[in-house]
């Protein structure tokens, strides 16, 4: 190889060095960024991590639907506890909010079901039964009126200075799909007696 030959070569070398620096600088920032990041995103996935795992290890899960006679809105939340003494039986201890035209109620359900054997399908019924503990708050003479202004009378909706505590039992049917979506009747006798029709899933 003549001298030119070397000459050339180093000066090739020469001009590409300080690119290969530049390039090896950019690379070097971007996946410090990249770590910068992740690291911020860290206490964040953390979290949603802790969250799923309470969901899923409690069995949570949300329902709502109406109430009949007295007539409300009902919605509330509850866990899953199983297999309760037996693979197919399973604790459900839950809440529930109930609002009316004259009514208000809050209530504790400690329920136990029972998934019935050889169903087939998507659908899957089962029945339960569970004591219920409840607050019950009746005003007969609220009105439009009062709902929009509470000061005419005194009336307060969530007001349960003036409050009924009753127990009862509840008598559920109801039927579960693959996917978590459920349906049920639930009867309440003995306390603050409803019927309640409800939809609900569980996470």
């Amino acid at each position: 190889m003549g001298k030119s030959s070397l000459i050339g070569v180093a000066l090739v070398v020469a001009w590409m060095t300080p690119s290969l620096a530049l390039a090896q600088q950019e690379r070097a920032g971007q996946s410090g960024r990249y770590l910068g990041a992740a690291q911020a995103n860290a206490p964040a996935a953390q979290a949603q991590g802790g969250v799923e795992d309470f969901v899923e290890r409690f069995g949570i899960g949300v329902q709502g639907g109406v109430g009949l006679d007295p007539e409300l809105i009902v919605f509330g939340a509850h866990g899953t506890f199983a297999p309760i003494f037996h693979p197919r039986v399973e604790f459900r201890p839950g809440i529930d909010f109930g609002i009316g035209e004259v009514t208000t109620t809050f209530g504790v359900n400690l329920d136990v079901l029972y998934r019935l054997p050889g169903s087939a399908g998507r659908w899957r019924p089962y029945f339960g039964a569970g004591p219920n503990f409840a607050l019950s708050h009746r005003d007969l003479d609220l009105d439009l009126d009062d709902e929009v202004d509470d000061d005419v009378d005194g009336t307060n909706r969530f007001d349960f200075s003036d409050t009924d505590f009753e127990s009862g039992f509840n008598f559920i049917a109801g039927a579960r799909a693959t996917g978590g979506l459920f349906v049920e009747m639930k009867a309440t006798a003995y306390g603050v007696t409803n019927i309640r029709l409800l939809v609900g899933f569980n996470f």
